[in-house]
């Protein structure tokens, strides 16, 4: 069959679209040190990391051609560097929740459209501690320990009043002995994150009761972020991503790794 030009140069274009040999897009990737697991765990040299956003992020890589590059760094520094903009094309996670009042949005300014899962907060106090703290007004005129530099909704107005005093603490596992040393009353955090620590580090539960903040502070929506520099048509890819993620269960799979 003879073909007509067109056709032939039409075929001749097909061959060598080849989409998969496209060069890697390099995306920087930003690691919160000591503070984020179980969603970012760093080794003690900062040479790997793991954890549900960081299982995410290399899932994806697998089906994209992206060169992941990590940056691992404090929370203070974090932030820093996000606003100064040293890395223009940086992906890590943020929430809406964490966008506050003025505007401040650092790593929250752009946003996966798809959400990666939800989070509720839990409140730890001793057993010895007979008080409820079912709502915000139970904590004024007390000692709340939070780590170094998150934001907690529903929390930080009470707090810049001083109507609440807080102990900061740079690491779950230095929270949670500050509470045993009765630093303060209670400790805030995510569920997630104070069952890890707990059983990352041996840490004795007899001694803690753990209960339900989310009338002190709200659950969230745990997202995907993006630097100015990230295309939209690689968040789209990626938001699609999540969706087949999802669909299959394999986001299921990783939240359940650390769990």
């Amino acid at each position: 069959m003879k073909l007509s030009p067109a056709l032939y140069s039409l075929m001749i274009m097909l061959f060598w679209v080849q989409p998969d040999t496209v060069s890697a897009e390099e995306l920087s990737y930003l690691i919160i040190a000591n503070q984020a697991e179980p969603f970012q765990i760093n080794t003690s040299n900062h040479q790997a990391s793991s954890g549900i956003i960081s299982d995410v992020i290399s899932l994806l890589a697998t089906k994209k051609p992206f060169k992941i590059v990590p940056h691992v760094m404090p929370f203070k520094r974090y932030n820093h560097e996000i606003k100064a903009k040293t890395y223009t094309k940086w992906i890590s996670y943020g929430s809406p929740a964490w966008r506050d009042n003025k505007q401040v949005l650092t790593q929250n300014k752009r946003l996966s459209k798809q959400a990666l899962f939800s989070v509720n907060h839990s409140l730890v106090q001793l057993n010895s501690d007979r008080n409820t703290y079912s709502n915000v007004e139970d904590l004024f005129g007390k000692t709340v320990i939070l780590l170094k530099g998150f934001s907690y909704p529903g929390l930080t107005t009470f707090i810049e009043n001083g109507q609440i005093k807080k102990v900061e603490a740079r690491s779950h596992q230095s929270a949670l002995q500050a509470l045993i040393n009765k630093r303060g009353e209670v400790f805030i955090e995510m569920e997630n994150r104070i069952r890890y620590a707990i059983k990352q580090h041996s840490i004795d539960q007899s001694p803690l009761k753990l209960t339900n903040a989310t009338n002190i502070t709200p659950s969230l929506n745990i997202h995907l972020s993006y630097g100015d520099s990230v295309s939209q048509d690689t968040i789209n890819w990626i938001d699609d991503q999540i969706v087949i993620m999802k669909a299959n269960a394999q986001l299921e799979s990783i939240i359940n790794r650390y769990q």
